[in-house]
């Protein structure tokens, strides 16, 4: 895993060099820089497979016409490699890097849809008269691209601490951003919460030639129709047997790796599943980690099942064990890690720094529940379930906000809902604010209210049937902005390689073709009903029962109790009077009084508070207040 940086046309080497050193932690283990009159790229490497210094980037080929600057893992480059050898193509080194190049090399921009894994590159072609920048993101955008227009030149890194680093694109929050972020937890791609810095969208591919405007189309996306003929003539049990078959392919494809490597494990079906799978497939036991809490949280910690599944499938374990103590010490530091302000993020960072002591890569289970129907939102709007409390009581502050006469926010949301009903309830499950609420919290800014949700544009073209269109904005929204971007910042942070078997594309493509009824409902005869019907069924012989009879429980520390206790000082003094003020970006007494009314009446969620919190210690770390840093939190295994 590495981290990429450049700029395209007026070139600045020292620019680069700036947003490299700002990513050291992306890749430790080798840097580099290319520049010529037209581009200057930047690469910092982890070195994961071809430890040897023939894996240097960035990388030539074609006598040097061709260069590559790439962050990722191609999971499929040794066929790749053999098929383009078989035409001719010849290789100096054993890395997928090369694999790239040789691939485009041989079939241009066509061929990067032939790739098979989590990555991000720019390549540059100087083959013709006028060089072209190729910028490519994978399927799922599991791997960051972040890109600004500034001054006639395109720049470009893998996170937003690295692209300001060059000191070419100014840091201005973003108020449409600011007031998603607010609204929702975290800031909807393609926007991140800096003006004019955008995320190039998952399976999308931009190419440019220096001094024009760069072109964005997409060259891949699930596809309902292709899926369904996947599926199509296949029963359950057959159904199920895919599922198997592509689950054990994908699993030993991902762990390819010249270093040591392990799993996350939450003791849940995914994590569960996989490391039964990596444990077949190697032979031996895996190394797992999981995260666990002293003295508060008994309702919601994990890690007495970790470790259950941990022995059933005897695997080498190591628990982390955080008290409320040794998170108040070490969120200022989280905070600045993360890159952009998230309510999400804190468990993986310091599951990610107990992994990197024993591992440098780890398989994490995510995309399991996105794919194959795990979370409330598919049962509650299919209807099974009724709809929560909190979610009633969400829609009707709503609908009397409009009934009040309130201002364009409100009225837009309420003409979102009359447009586009489905999307709507559905982000009405992830909102930890009103659209209301959000504006006023960010000073009641100037915008068009319309941009607020833009990005619900991934269900303008819904697929037939319930199951795949909840799984659609689930992967593209939710998974998409908060989950793969967390878990890539936190990981990263501690220079560790995080790979998702469960978004293998041959796998989310079958599994987004299964009809609902094999999505939810009891995976055999006397089981109880629920999501994941295929999965389940797929696996019930490699996992322990009770990992799939337990009810879904998704994973968070125990923060509400936290802030209340031990992280309450920290809060005091990052609200107090003149601090938030300071920031200038949010309505200070109306943060203030949210975070009274929950320390002292329980009055409202904890995400609230939360994400301001969050953000005033992201904005404190641009500021340059320093983190500090204490890497005392306690292992167990």
């Amino acid at each position: 895993m590495c981290g990429i940086a450049g700029v395209v046309g007026r070139p600045d080497r020292e620019a680069v060099g700036r947003m490299i050193d700002a990513m050291a932690r992306r890749g430790p283990d080798d840097s580099g820089i290319y520049a010529d009159a037209d581009v200057a790229l930047g690469h910092r490497r982890l070195s994961v497979i071809d430890l040897s210094p023939s894996g240097h980037q960035p990388m030539t080929r074609a006598g040097g016409l061709l260069v590559l600057t790439y962050n990722g893992e191609i999971y499929n480059f040794q066929s790749l490699r053999t098929s383009l050898e078989a035409r001719g193509q010849r290789f100096v080194s054993r890395s997928d890097t090369e694999v790239i190049l040789a691939l485009y090399e041989s079939e241009g921009v066509e061929g990067f849809a032939r790739l098979r894994g989590m990555f991000a590159f720019a390549l540059l072609d100087r083959r013709a008269a006028t060089p072209r920048v190729v910028l490519v993101r994978d399927h799922f955008g599991i791997k960051p691209l972040l890109y600004a227009e500034a001054g006639g030149r395109l720049v470009f890194a893998s996170d937003l601490p690295g692209l300001l680093a060059s000191g070419l694109v100014p840091g201005t929050v973003d108020p449409v951003a600011l007031v998603q972020y607010l609204m929702q937890g975290h800031v909807a791609q393609p926007r991140t919460l800096v003006r004019g810095v955008r995320m190039l969208p998952p399976g999308h591919v931009m190419t440019m030639t220096p001094g024009e405007r760069p072109a964005v189309r997409r060259y891949w996306a699930l596809d309902a129709a292709r899926s369904a003929r996947l599926t199509g003539g296949l029963d359950f049990e057959q159904q199920a047997a895919q599922v198997r078959t592509l689950l054990e392919a994908a699993a030993a494809a991902q762990m390819v790796s010249d270093v040591p490597l392990g799993a996350f494990l939450s003791g849940g079906v995914d994590s569960t599943t996989l490391v039964a799978l990596m444990t077949r497939a190697a032979g031996r036991p895996i190394h797992t980690y999981s995260v666990g809490f002293a003295g508060a949280g008994a309702t919601l910690d994990e890690s007495a099942d970790a470790e259950r599944s941990a022995r059933a499938l005897g695997s080498v374990h190591t628990a982390v064990t955080v008290t409320g103590a040794d998170l108040a010490l070490q969120l200022p530091a989280i905070a600045a890690d993360l890159g952009q302000p998230t309510v999400d993020g804190v468990n993986m960072h310091l599951v990610s720094r107990a992994a990197r002591r024993g591992v440098t890569v780890a398989l994490s289970g995510l995309g399991g529940d996105e794919l194959f129907a795990g979370y409330p939102t598919f049962e509650g709007l299919a209807g099974i379930d009724r709809p929560a409390r909190r979610l009633r009581a969400m829609l009707g502050r709503l609908r009397r906000g409009v009934a009040r006469g309130a201002p364009p926010v409100t009225r837009s949301w309420r003409a979102l809902q009359r447009r586009m009903p489905f999307a709507a309830t559905y982000l009405t499950y992830h909102l930890i604010r009103t659209p209301e609420a959000a504006w006023r919290l960010a000073g009641e800014p100037a915008i068009d209210p319309e941009e607020l949700f833009e990005h619900l544009d991934a269900d303008a073209d819904p697929p037939a049937g319930l199951v795949p269109r909840v799984s659609r904005l689930e992967t593209s929204l939710y998974m998409g902005s908060q989950l793969l971007r967390d878990a890539d910042a936190a990981s990263m942070a501690h220079s560790l390689e995080v790979r998702v078997p469960l978004l293998d594309v041959e796998l989310a493509e079958f599994a987004y073709g299964l009809p609902d009824a094999s999505q939810i409902g009891a995976p055999r005869a006397g089981a109880r009903p629920g999501g994941k019907r295929a999965f389940v069924r797929a696996v019930d012989d490699l996992i322990p029962e009770w990992t799939w009879k337990k009810p879904k429980r998704g994973f968070t520390l125990p923060f509400g109790e936290w802030m209340r206790g031990p992280i309450a000082p920290l809060i005091d003094e990052t609200f107090a009077a003149g601090s938030l003020e300071h920031l200038g970006l949010l309505d200070a007494d109306q943060a203030r009084r949210e975070w009274d009314r929950f320390r002292r009446d329980g009055e409202g969620s904890w995400t609230g508070a939360w994400s301001v919190l969050m953000f005033a210690l992201w904005a404190r770390a641009r500021a340059g207040v320093p983190a500090r840093r204490d890497a005392g939190i306690p292992t167990r295994g």
